[in-house]
């Protein structure tokens, strides 16, 4: 009896293991132009710190003066931890300057390359993502 359960354990431990690629990331070349960036500056206007990564909402005035609302995605939370930055690193209000792989269908989002703010680069990630549009 107790081999028969060993079994079977196994058995759905197996087919778990293989249906894995059914629930892989879609990879960020599907939504962003990975050989596009542009490079806005605004104000941060929220930080939404959570899993499956990171998004920064940003206003930027656009070229007639008008305020435009932006959003980039970037890495998960530990990811961002393991770099160096703590979600108490933006606040709102916050003046940055942000690089992005823009979106595929023309929304004002994108995928994050670049943040600086005071100076300070915060993220640097353009490089990577260059070398790697499947990810």
């Amino acid at each position: 009896m107790k081999n028969r359960l060993a079994i079977h354990c196994a058995v759905v431990v197996g087919l778990l293991a293989l249906s894995g690629p059914l629930f892989a990331h879609h990879g960020s070349g599907v939504s962003y132009d990975l050989k596009k960036q542009v490079t806005l500056t605004g104000t941060v206007t929220e930080l939404d710190w959570r899993n499956p990564h990171v998004f920064l909402l940003f206003d930027v005035k656009n070229d007639k003066g008008v305020i435009e609302h932006w959003g980039g995605e970037t890495h998960t939370p530990a990811q961002l931890k393991a770099l160096g930055w703590t979600k108490d690193e933006l606040k709102m209000g916050d003046q940055i300057t942000i690089t992005l792989f823009p979106s595929r269908v023309g929304a004002s989002r994108g995928l994050i390359a670049k943040i600086v703010h005071n100076d300070k680069v915060i993220i640097d990630d353009g490089a990577s993502r260059n070398r790697n549009p499947d990810e």
